[in-house]
């Protein structure tokens, strides 16, 4: 007999959903029911080899379903519930009809290069209109298709429709997977209707791939780079549709920086943690696959995923700019949990990378604190507070741009610190090189086209021990007092006027000292919105509104 364990959570790396109960059905009867715990855990012992289907129901939440649970190869679970957008509304998942054309049936059958489908949402039965998206990829093993996006391997994603209509997965889908002989592999379908509520089908076949990459002989991919990404709001399909840049330091102790992608589509939905591992590959014979691999102890290895193998002769010193990746968001990925990857290229042989390390941070944020929201009398030259609980969360350091407006105005902003540039704050620790209760605060400054150290309480790089932006490491708090950096459109605020002020970007950062000092691993509280009139960002940004006095 097997035991089936698993997590119930609101989202991939988010927060446990206690008191839901889950019931197990093996061909349509009820095996066992459950109840998850308070850290969303739950567990069915005793159960025979078959596939089963999860269903979990709680008042106020979303249903879920999980289908095509295959016992003992899936001996573990992670089940997402959202809350319901309408509780009073039907919180049955949509059940979908998923078949080849509409007629002949999926699962169990072998295709050759080309695997078609059609996926139907059952209109007789209960669900909430309108479809929010239906998601159809491939996996190797049951469970890890709804993963991952990457430069040589791609998904389906079908919006606001019932019927997908006649398609396939070829080419790019299914570049990696199957072989010559045929291989096992599971088409995964996942629809989320408008109420939330989310069904996810696994299903097993048969693909042959006749690509003849799989005769090459292959060489070792180079330059691997595994950089873990925190967001502090998780993110999906339907949140946002078009992928974010942000501006981040690459390494320590340099002013290189590098634009980081901030992709919705490079996670499932209700995600905010993934792992980006980043590699070249620019030897003559070219891959029929990378596997990427996973370990927690650096000796056992657990591939995560496959996607196309390809070739390019360029590989950028740059990690963000090198041209092969793969976004690992399994859902046991978990911060302060040290990972190792590499990449293996998969021909008539196998030949492995040098690992890479990453330490995923948990999320971060920094409170907005003085000038207090709506707070009156403030001084024409304010100082401006902030949290900064970098030490909390294990990072070491974080960069911050302030963005200050007139509120009568809307768009004319009053001042930005450093004219866009980040601002960043590093407490002391044993990988940034800054003594345990010493601050260094420092920021690129566009009129004198350098780094400048505004702050350098044990002068470790400045001697003279600056203080112009001054900090408290004990209480965790960061000043920046008005126009520090001379940037600002006024000498002083306008009397008895209000203005509005925010973080503009706020993200923590952790050093790898073992790959150069690389920053591995990146938690982004808040970025820029393309779409917002004025200098908002993401939605649930804290946005504090003062008044000067006289």
């Amino acid at each position: 007999m097997h035991t089936l364990s698993g997590t119930l959570v609101s989202e991939y790396a988010g927060g446990p959903v206690a008191g839901s109960t889950l019931k197990l059905y093996r061909e349509g009867n009820l095996v066992a029911t459950t109840q998850s715990g308070a850290d969303g855990s739950f567990s069915f012992t005793t159960l025979a080899p078959g596939v089963y289907r999860l269903e979990a129901q709680q008042p106020g939440m979303a249903g879920s379903v999980l289908e095509g649970i295959r016992i003992p190869e899936m001996a573990s679970v992670t089940l997402v519930q959202k809350p319901a957008f309408d509780a009073t509304a039907t919180t049955t998942p949509p059940t979908l009809i998923i078949t080849q054309d509409g007629t002949q049936p999926l699962e169990g059958q072998t295709f050759t290069n080309t695997i078609p489908f059609r996926v139907q949402v059952d209109t007789a039965k209960d669900y909430v209109r309108p479809m929010r998206y239906i998601y159809v990829a491939l996996g190797r093993a049951p469970g890890s298709a709804f993963i991952t996006n990457s430069a040589t391997w791609t998904r389906r994603i079908f919006i606001d429709t019932e019927d997908t209509g006649n398609q396939s997965l070829s080419g790019s889908n299914v570049a990696g997977f199957g072989s010559t002989s045929g291989e096992t592999v599971y088409l995964e379908v996942v629809a989320y209707d408008f109420n939330e509520n989310r069904n996810h089908y696994i299903i097993p076949i048969t693909f042959v791939n006749t690509s003849t990459s799989q005769n090459n002989t292959v060489s070792s991919p180079t330059d691997v780079a595994a950089t873990a990404i925190t967001l502090t709001q998780a993110v999906g399909f339907y949140d946002f549709k078009t992928p974010a840049k942000i501006t981040v330091p690459v390494v320590k102790g340099k002013a290189e920086t590098a634009d980081l992608t901030l992709d919705p589509q490079a996670v499932p939905e209700g995600s905010n943690l993934y792992v980006e591992v980043r590699w070249c590959y620019t030897a003559t014979a070219v891959p029929f696959a990378f596997d990427i691999e996973r370990s927690s102890d650096g000796t056992n290895w657990m591939r995560v995923g496959t996607v196309g193998g390809a070739r390019s002769d360029s590989c950028p010193t740059n990690p963000f700019n090198r041209p092969f990746f793969f976004r690992d968001a399994s859902p046991d990925l978990t911060p302060g949990q040290t990972y190792s990857y590499r990449v293996v290229a998969r021909g008539t042989n196998r030949a492995e990378s040098a690992p890479s390390t990453t330490t995923p941070l948990p999320p971060f944020f920094a409170p907005l604190m003085s000038p207090a929201d709506e707070s009156t009398g403030v001084p024409l030259t304010p100082n401006f507070t902030i949290g900064h609980p970098q030490l909390g969360i294990g990072a070491d350091g974080a960069a911050y741009n302030l963005v200050l407006w007139d509120t009568l105005t809307g768009d004319s902003v009053a001042w930005q610190t450093l004219a866009g540039y980040n601002l960043l704050v590093e407490f002391g620790t044993p990988e940034n090189g800054i003594p345990e209760g010493e601050a260094l605060v420092y920021g690129f400054h566009p009129t004198v086209n350098n780094v400048v150290i505004f702050t350098d309480t044990a002068g470790v790089v400045a001697p003279t021990k600056p203080s112009l932006v001054p900090v408290n490491v004990p209480q965790g708090t960061v000043t920046m007092p008005y126009n520090f950096d001379g940037l600002a459109q006024l000498s002083a605020l306008q009397a008895l006027r209000t203005y509005a002020w925010q973080l503009y970007v706020s993200y923590a950062y952790k050093y790898n000292p073992a790959e150069g000092y690389r920053i591995s691993a990146y938690s982004i509280q808040t970025w820029p919105s393309s779409t917002s009139f004025i200098r908002i960002t993401r939605p649930g940004t804290q946005v504090f509104d003062f008044t000067t006095g006289q």
